[in-house]
């Protein structure tokens, strides 16, 4: 080999390892949130990561959406990061530590609190206001489920009630009445009727229960979050306009708790779901042992594969309508982010209608934008309806720093009376009083 074709070897050898070397810092940077981002390298483009926790089919179809919207919006890349589900919470604090967050993160619902408090979360309200040309966001915010977006927005002045919203929701859930047809046929109830209100559900439970064949009308988990539909669909308030007092020992409350607490104790048509070694609703409804539960949508396949003639309706109507509990995320777009203006338009185009209904056709999945609701395909998934419907009148979990404090507080009480030990009363007094004490303060 001459020496100048060893030379041309050299430098094209040298040339791309420098490539290769650009390359696999890109995709760490990237991938990892740095701080040495705003623009992509390769392109000039204006960059946005985004960290997101879709698992299979929800991740693929995201990453679509992200390159249809790079393909509409010329001069933005989107790098998308996928994220373990469990433990993310750390890895957020972690970059902030840091100082290396992505630039839009997904996020539980009762995780935004803490990043509200800590104030690492860039307020939209603004971006809103000059995306929409109108000083009254809430237009905007009407277009989402109530449950969901009521999770993004916190009051920022006590005195004047103001306040400021901080994300967008990207995934609502809650839970409905499920059924088993069969057990209603046996039991002489038409299967096509289930309970609309909760004398109703008792009346049918009583049917449908058998003791003597080890069959229950209900099963029903005891945590705070599986009990909200009951304390919703009584009017009750877990905390005061100022989220500064809880006050879950109201009238409404006691009455809820002791409905619950009488479909075990006085009733004896809950088969004791809740207890500890007990079979749980999923279990229990899957071998027959309950004839009703309350379960979200991401059971029904599973009930499908197990062969079970069920039916999905609205959770039965109390006081105050019917209503349910919520679950979900939302995208929020991080202060540090040199990009923020072009996140929230990211994330007002991944909330639109036509992208939420996309989403749901594509995955069965509930939209987040009500707007979106009339051009989701629900013929052949009527339990779909069932739940986009329950979802207009969910209402949000109350916002605290710590949400699981919630729950190891009351869960406990809550058992003790269900298995009679105390009163209802005496449960949601003890559970006020450590709330205020341990949580609000």
């Amino acid at each position: 080999m001459s020496f100048n074709k060893y030379k041309q070897t050299n430098y094209k050898l040298y040339f791309v390892g420098v490539l290769l070397i650009i390359a696999v810092l890109y995709v760490l940077l990237q991938g990892t949130g740095s701080s040495l981002r705003g623009i992509d390298p390769f392109t000039g483009n204006k960059l946005l990561i985004v960290w997101e926790s879709y698992s299979g089919a929800e991740h693929k179809l995201f990453k679509e959406i992200a390159k249809d919207y790079e393909k509409e919006n010329p001069g933005i890349t989107i790098n998308v990061a996928q994220i373990p589900w469990m433990g993310q919470e750390s890895k957020y604090r972690t970059s902030l530590i840091a100082k290396s967050p992505p630039d839009i993160g997904r996020v539980d619902t009762t995780f935004l609190p803490e990043l509200v408090k800590n104030g690492v979360v860039w307020d939209l309200t603004a971006s809103i206001k000059e995306e929409t040309k109108n000083e009254d966001i809430k237009p905007f915010l009407n277009q989402y489920i109530k449950a969901a977006i009521d999770s993004c927005v916190f009051l920022t002045d006590k005195k004047t009630l103001k306040k400021a919203v901080y994300g967008i929701p990207d995934q609502s859930n809650g839970v409905c009445l499920f059924y088993n047809k069969d057990h209603f046929i046996e039991a002489g109830l038409d299967p096509e009727k289930p309970p609309v209100t909760w004398d109703e559900f008792l009346e049918i439970g009583k049917k449908l229960t058998n003791h003597e064949e080890n069959r229950y009308g209900v099963g029903l988990d005891n945590s705070l979050w599986w009990t909200f539909p009951f304390f919703n669909t009584h009017g009750t308030k877990f905390l005061n306009e100022l989220g500064t007092e809880c006050i879950l020992n109201s009238e409404a409350a006691q009455n809820a708790l002791q409905f619950k607490v009488d479909l075990y104790r006085k009733h004896e048509i809950e088969g004791g779901a809740w207890m500890s070694g007990g079979v749980n609703p999923e279990v229990g409804f899957t071998n027959g042992k309950y004839s009703m539960i309350l379960m979200g949508p991401w059971n029904v396949e599973r009930f499908k594969k197990a062969k079970i003639n069920f039916g999905v309706a609205l959770v039965p109507e109390g006081p105050q309508g019917t209503s349910t509990n919520v679950g979900g995320t939302n995208m929020v777009v991080f202060k540090q982010s040199t990009n923020k203006k072009e996140s929230f338009k990211f994330l007002k185009y991944l909330t639109s209608k036509e992208v939420q209904a996309k989403w749901s056709n594509k995955l069965g999945q509930i939209p987040v934008n009500l707007e979106s609701f009339d051009l989701v395909d629900k013929s052949n998934n009527k339990i779909l309806g069932t739940f986009m419907e329950q979802m207009k009148t969910a209402i949000s979990r109350p916002k605290v720093l710590k949400y699981g404090q919630l729950e190891e507080i009351i869960n406990p009480l809550m058992e003790s009376a269900l298995k009679g030990d105390i009163t209802v009363k005496q449960a949601l007094d003890a559970a006020v009083k450590k709330i205020n004490n341990e949580v609000l303060k």
